[in-house]
């Protein structure tokens, strides 16, 4: 009697497979695999190198894919900064844009609404172009926040009080 006959003859046996669990020995499909192969082991190695291909097909597409979307964010981004500098001549932007004033970074402009038609700054406004589903980065929120909660202040520097202890409250 061979040993996968005597596998089969005990009942009880069982075998741990790592994705089904357990199973019983006696009810497996056992072979020997130094003989040629029986249809069923034949039919299980196809179906696997047909999932396998699937796979690796799947795989291509998706690195296809993210080069594609790699690219287009990349255009996006570079077409965003464009919107950026233009923004204040475009319909809808929120104030003149001769009341702007360009930062770009962390915030894009700065406005004093009025002050080029009727010479009175009514209001600080701190503006930032969003082109899509950009959300603000953490350090526009902070300044977002600062403003909401008026912790704002202006300070008039004088270059020659510079590294004086003067200077220390600013």
């Amino acid at each position: 009697m061979s040993t996968i006959e005597k596998l089969r003859s005990i009942t009880g046996l069982f075998a741990e497979c790592p994705d089904c669990g357990n199973f019983a020995l006696n009810k497996a499909k056992l072979f020997d695999a130094t003989k040629p192969l029986p249809k069923i082991a034949i039919e299980y190695l196809r179906n696997q190198r047909t999932e396998i291909a699937s796979e690796i097909k799947a795989i291509q597409q998706e690195r296809v894919e993210i080069k594609r979307r790699s690219f287009t964010g990349a255009e996006a981004s570079g077409f965003g900064q464009i919107v950026e500098r233009l923004s204040p001549s475009l319909p809808g932007f929120p104030l003149s844009s001769s009341d702007c004033r360009a930062l770009f970074t962390p915030i894009d402009y700065v406005g004093f609404k009025g002050l080029s038609i009727t010479g009175e700054v009514e209001a600080l406004v701190f503006i930032d172009v969003k082109s899509g589903r950009n959300n603000l980065e953490k350090s526009q929120r902070q300044i977002k926040r600062a403003v909401e909660q008026r912790r704002v202040k202006f300070i008039a520097g004088d270059h020659q009080l510079a590294g004086s202890e003067k200077n220390e409250s600013c």
